[in-house]
């Protein structure tokens, strides 16, 4: 990750916590060295497919990769999953067990309402190809394929392409082949960044084109996917990981650091902001902090005194994070307060982490405060809906509304179209 050993810790006034937020999210999920780079890949990969996205495979990740290296499928991926450890794949069994129920519960339904005059349908369609991103930072992340194949599937996407850095020596993680076979990816594209984004919005002749991109992925996948949203469905642009934790009387100053540290372990812009009103707690947090051997770049972990718990609150419902962890009892009475979050949890015993694997919910979660009108990676995210109209006789007080409305907007065809039901 980099950086230095925190020492000298410092808690701020809490005046200052939106300004410091506003400098750590600066440039967004990228800026315009990322986006210039990203669009020259995606010119390349337009103009040359797989051959151009080979050409990134070998610059960042294997310098002997072949075209034929860039293909997983369902075979490869099964039988490189089976040798995953047991234990691996026990707990990958128990996060995707976990992960399925809680997005069963959010299958769409299809709307209808019925008067004298008409019958009105919002229908769900699933989409048919989707692409999903999934990371690699010092290993893979079989995590990140569960969360996007999961709901994907409940929603009844036809064909699921994954796209994921290729390792050295062309070796498939065994660990995200198991997690990529539980949700029955179709294949694996085993590139990332933006010649990912560009191979699967485009098509290259190993795969095609998708309707929809998920998942996070770093600056330039950011870029990429912002690039090429005119011609393909994305989900979000996830910038670089955040957390605002809440903390009053009662909290464990060692606990909450551990949750800090883990934040900051994100690497990469990561941002952890912890705000409470009790000195006794901010000074053990500072002490424990300090004793950490953990090398966390400046400015990553930020520490803020509020006047009181409901001030606290509201700061952090202000910034609009992706993670929001209330610890301690008055902290958790602000629960119902906080509704610009990407994902709260509430008490000492719920580590956001549990959140990144095996609570259930969806890690995939807006960042850089779009939390403000963004939302969690949810089933919904992978079907289209269509309006049906039926309507029926006699439609004579609609025909005159709808034509009333035309001629004021100068459509008199629209006009004529409506009265010749009448």
């Amino acid at each position: 990750m980099g950086g230095r050993a925190l020492t000298g810790t410092r808690v701020r006034p809490l005046a200052l916590m939106a300004r410091d937020l506003e400098r750590a999210r600066r440039g967004g999920a990228f800026g315009e060295r990322e986006r210039a780079a990203a669009a020259a890949v995606i010119a390349d990969v337009r103009r040359h497919g797989d051959l151009a996205v080979l050409r990134t495979v070998r610059r960042f990740d294997d310098p002997r990769a072949h075209t034929a290296d860039l293909l997983a499928d369902r075979p490869i991926l099964r039988r490189v999953g089976r040798t995953a450890p047991r234990e691996l794949r026990a707990a990958l069994d128990l996060a995707h067990t976990r992960i399925r129920a809680f997005h069963e519960r959010q299958r769409p339904t299809a709307v209808e309402a019925s008067d004298a005059a008409a019958t009105l349908r919002l229908l769900p369609t699933p989409l048919r190809r989707v692409g999903a991103l999934i990371p690699r930072g010092t290993s893979a992340y079989p995590s990140t394929a569960l969360m996007t194949g999961v709901p994907a599937r409940l929603a009844g996407v036809r064909e699921l392409v994954a796209a994921s850095p290729m390792t050295k020596f062309e070796e498939i993680d065994p660990a995200l082949a198991y997690a990529l076979s539980l949700v029955d990816v179709d294949l694996l594209y085993r590139a990332g960044g933006a010649a990912a984004v560009a191979a699967l919005a485009y098509g290259t002749k190993a795969i095609g084109p998708v309707d929809k991109i998920v998942g996070p992925g770093n600056a330039y996948a950011a870029a990429a996917k912002w690039l090429v949203s005119a011609d393909v469905g994305i989900d979000a642009l996830q910038g670089p990981s955040e957390l605002v934790v809440v903390a009053s009387r009662g909290a464990d100053a060692r606990t909450l650091a551990l949750d800090l540290l883990a934040q900051a372990e994100h690497g990469s812009g990561a941002v952890a902001v912890l705000v409470s009103e009790n000195s006794a707690l901010l000074r053990e947090l500072v002490s424990a902090l300090d004793a950490s051997a953990a090398p966390v770049p400046r400015g990553r972990i930020l520490l803020y005194r509020a006047p009181d718990t409901r001030a606290a609150a509201r700061a952090a419902n202000d910034a609009a994070p992706e993670h929001v962890m209330l610890a301690g009892r008055a902290a958790a009475a602000q629960a119902k307060s906080i509704d610009r979050a990407g994902a709260v949890f509430l008490g000492a015993r719920s580590a956001v982490a549990f959140g990144d694997y095996v609570a259930g919910t969806n890690h995939c979660l807006p960042t850089g405060g779009t939390a403000r009108w963004a939302s969690a990676l949810r089933v919904a995210d992978f079907v289209r809906w269509t309006s049906r109209v039926e309507m029926r006789p006699p439609v004579r007080e609609l025909v005159h509304a709808g034509a009333t409305i035309a001629r004021h907007e100068g459509m008199r065809y629209h006009a004529a179209s409506l009265e010749a039901r009448a």
